[in-house]
């Protein structure tokens, strides 16, 4: 039984690669309750997209045994059920632009095929991980739905100004939702050839998420002064909630549910005062 229970110690150490560690009598167990030193720390393994070999790496006409290595991770990354949507992005990109695959595919189609990725989940996965790599250090928990919510601004926009949207939207907005982005990423109008992108899409995502709709073209000539007006309590309100922005959305949706509050009916009596003072001054 000894000899059992030693040999699945090492092998499961060997999984962990502390195989090569003096081993204690507790096992792994030990292993675990022992304190981590500085030189300990430094020589850990990458993790996450850090640990996906680089596809700026230019390709060479035959392949190192560095490469062969980097395809083994690459593989290992696409096919685990535990890398993320930009890591499975990054390992392919690195595939494809190194052409890693000429080691065992005589094209990166037929790669694919083999992992069972398809080429469309490749391109969006390829044109994803840079852009999460860019939002992960201010958005530790983000969202694949997030980032695929923001692939159309990447591709109008590019990776610089996808980041700046996604910035504008965690600053404007209490909670940030795919479909807040979605919703917000449709309405863009795009770039004109002297536009700076990060710049346009900020100022064109403010003035979607700041003014009211155009009520179908039947707007009249006092909708402008309204407008104005709106925009500018939105602002105070934000700044006394000590917030960034606050939609025009958001700013609807809130009066809209204060109104129809029955437990708390003190803005929908407000607004009945509000209306009967207009209308008596309007007399």
């Amino acid at each position: 039984m000894t000899t059992t229970d030693e040999s699945t110690t090492e092998t499961t150490a060997d999984r962990f690669g502390l195989s090569g560690r003096p081993r204690r009598s507790s096992g792994l167990a030990g292993l675990a309750r022992k304190k981590t030193t500085p030189a300990q720390s430094e020589a850990s393994a990458p993790e996450g997209l850090d640990a996906i070999p680089d596809p700026a790496i230019a390709y060479r006409d035959s392949l190192t045994d560095t490469d062969l290595a980097d395809l083994d991770l690459c593989e290992k990354a696409v096919r685990s059920h535990h890398a993320t949507f930009w890591e499975t992005g990054k390992a392919l990109d690195a595939v494809a632009l190194r052409h890693l695959y000429r080691a065992r595919y005589a094209t990166f189609d037929a790669l694919l095929e083999d992992w069972d990725v398809t080429l469309a989940d490749s391109s969006r996965m390829r044109r994803g991980w840079p852009l999460a790599a860019r939002l992960l250090p201010d958005v530790p928990k983000l969202s694949r739905s997030h980032v695929e919510a923001l692939l159309p601004a990447v591709k109008g926009y590019g990776v610089d100004a996808a980041v700046t949207l996604h910035a504008l939207l965690r600053e404007a907005l209490p909670k940030v939702t795919a479909k807040n982005i979605t919703d917000v990423v449709r309405e863009l109008p795009g770039l004109s050839n002297a536009d700076d992108p990060a710049d346009a899409i900020r100022h064109q995502a403010e003035k979607i998420l700041t003014e009211p709709d155009e009520d179908d073209g039947r707007a009249d000539a006092d909708d402008t002064v309204l407008r104005q007006a709106i925009r500018q309590r939105a602002r105070q309100m934000a700044d006394e909630l000590k917030r960034g922005r606050m939609s025009h959305q958001e700013l609807t949706r809130t009066l809209t549910a204060a109104f129809a509050d029955t437990t708390d009916p003190r803005v929908y009596q407000a607004l009945i005062r509000w209306i009967k003072a207009r209308e008596a001054k309007a007399q």
